[in-house]
């Protein structure tokens, strides 16, 4: 089935409409309506949700003067593989930082992880205040970034930062 070019120009229309009522938590969806919703997300609001957050996390080293951090395919590769495991699971825990070590040769590896209706501003300041999320932040042993961010089933955003040496 395809859907005419209006068709599809009002079905963006009203999944932008929700998205700000989601991320204000006034409004819920059911499972099936979560999924509609994710799929409706494109690569591209993903994408510039992951680079805002590493812009900021930039920023916020940069403040301190810290080096900023580059992205390297390893490292953007095992957050991303993260952030689909969490978002699809709804499980909300740290990978094994073993794992990712080996997975991408490096000598130093740190992850930040989080889940809500938040934007990427915003979530970079809740890592800043959060004692143990910082010092990984602002860890002087990284060099690389790499961000994953998709919707869960609940409509909120998931996101993995994953910080590495290599």
């Amino acid at each position: 089935m395809t859907i005419a070019p209006r068709g599809r120009i009002l079905a963006q229309a009203a999944a932008a409409l929700m998205l700000p009522l989601l991320l204000l938590g006034l409004l819920s969806l059911t499972p099936a309506q979560a999924a509609t919703t994710t799929t409706t997300m494109t690569a591209e609001q993903t994408t510039t949700y992951e680079r805002k957050v590493q812009r900021f996390v930039n920023q916020v080293r940069s403040q301190r003067g810290l080096r900023k951090l580059r992205v390297a395919s390893c490292t953007d590769q095992v957050a991303k593989r993260w952030t689909r495991h969490l978002s699809a699971s709804g499980e909300f825990y740290h990978q094994s930082m073993q794992t990712v070590l080996k997975h991408c040769n490096a000598r130093y590896a740190g992850e930040t992880l989080g889940r809500g209706g938040m934007a990427p501003r915003e979530l970079v300041q809740l890592w800043m205040d959060s004692p143990p999320h910082r010092a990984v932040l602002l860890s002087g042993k990284s060099r690389r970034i790499g961000v994953g961010a998709a919707y869960d089933t609940s409509g909120r955003w998931v996101v993995t930062a994953n910080f590495m040496r290599f």
